[in-house]
């Protein structure tokens, strides 16, 4: 039986243990929680356990990249990594949240060529990798000015300060929400012309009530794992299923 798992930090509420099951009902795989505040003691444990894979979280998706020999070219492009698969011995490592975005917009036909990406972590990596490849200039904004600038200059992009987050919004109407917390200045900006797609599926800060459009964490969820979920078992996995557990969430 192969083993697979979520490893991260304060993850007892992830839904991903849940998705897995629907996506592999009566299956010979099993998906469990590595929950650890070190890296160090979570890669312990997936490799003692004798797990096959895992799908990692925050605040591991660019640390576990020390114990990976190989990477695809989206982790190569973004720096970070939400799966690893153990392979004879040898742990290779892919970014499959290049799709949690990407698939997301173009099923809802978002046909803006500019966007703000809010966040400068591995997810806003993600975003910015996805968006330019579809076409769409990215400008980034955080709650740190430094770190915004610092990806910006490693991605080639625009950024802006945190404080003039209204301006921005009044002319970048698709936005691109990584980090789970309120951005300073955001709950002042009408969202009602706006797109935005959220990466936090546990505590929303955004809906439809609040936006012209709005694409839940959720989607981003979803989109991101079918491809994941293939990497580890090598089959297909009942999409059907997998939306049933987040609508029933």
């Amino acid at each position: 039986m192969k083993k697979f798992a979520l490893i991260g930090t304060n993850i007892s509420h992830s839904l991903s243990p849940a998705l897995f099951r629907a996506a592999y009902n009566n299956s010979l795989f099993t998906y469990d929680l590595i929950d650890s505040t070190s890296v160090e003691e979570a890669m312990e444990i997936f490799v003692r356990d004798g797990y096959s894979g895992a799908n990692i979280t925050s605040p591991f998706k660019e640390s576990v990249l020390k114990y990976c020999t190989t990477c695809d070219p989206f982790v190569t492009k973004i720096g970070a990594t939400n799966l690893i698969v153990l392979d004879r011995g040898t742990i290779h490592c892919h970014n499959t949240d290049y799709y949690g975005v990407k698939n997301p917009l173009e099923a809802a036909m978002v046909k803006d060529s500019r966007a703000l990406v809010v966040g400068a972590g591995g997810a806003a990596k993600a975003a910015i990798i996805a968006l330019q490849e579809m076409k769409i200039d990215v400008t980034l904004i955080n709650r740190t000015n430094s770190k915004a600038r610092e990806l910006a200059k490693a991605f080639k992009t625009e950024w802006i300060p945190v404080e003039k987050i209204e301006k921005a919004a009044e002319e970048l109407k698709l936005i691109v929400y990584t980090i789970d917390a309120p951005l300073t200045g955001m709950e002042l900006v009408n969202l009602m012309q706006h797109t935005v797609l959220e990466a936090n599926y546990k505590t929303p800060l955004f809906s439809d009530k609040i936006c012209k459009k709005y694409i839940s964490g959720k989607e981003w969820l979803i989109s991101q794992a079918i491809p994941s979920f293939k990497l580890f078992t090598e089959m297909e996995p009942n999409r059907k299923a997998m939306f049933e557990v987040t609508v029933n969430c």
